[in-house]
């Protein structure tokens, strides 16, 4: 079997598109490695921002059961839990409007 001849032409326009194919791989995988740590430093931040809000959420949800107890115990220091409290809740509801000029 003959090899085919190949004219210079045609063989260094092969291989100066090889090359610029190369170097244009080259590039694309160096911008590949930067967006990768990029997108890394993204999740690692996101990852601790998500930790951090559910650090607060618990601490609220605590803070929101202490103020409960609290609030529960002043009622029932104050007596306000007692049913003639609950019983008058809706006193103004059953009140009677005084008109301003009756005395």
């Amino acid at each position: 079997m003959r090899w085919p001849f190949v004219r210079t032409a045609d063989y260094e326009k092969a291989v100066g598109t090889s090359e610029y194919a190369l170097d244009q791989l080259a590039a694309t995988r160096i911008v590949n490695d930067c967006l990768t740590d990029a997108n890394l430093a993204v999740a690692r931040r996101l990852t601790r921002a998500l930790r951090a809000c559910a650090r607060y959420r618990k601490a609220l949800a605590a803070e929101q059961r202490r103020a409960d107890q609290l609030q529960r115990r002043l009622d029932n220091a104050v007596g306000l839990n007692i049913t003639a409290v609950a019983h008058g809740e809706t006193w103004q509801e059953r009140r009677e409007q005084k008109m301003r000029y009756d005395k």
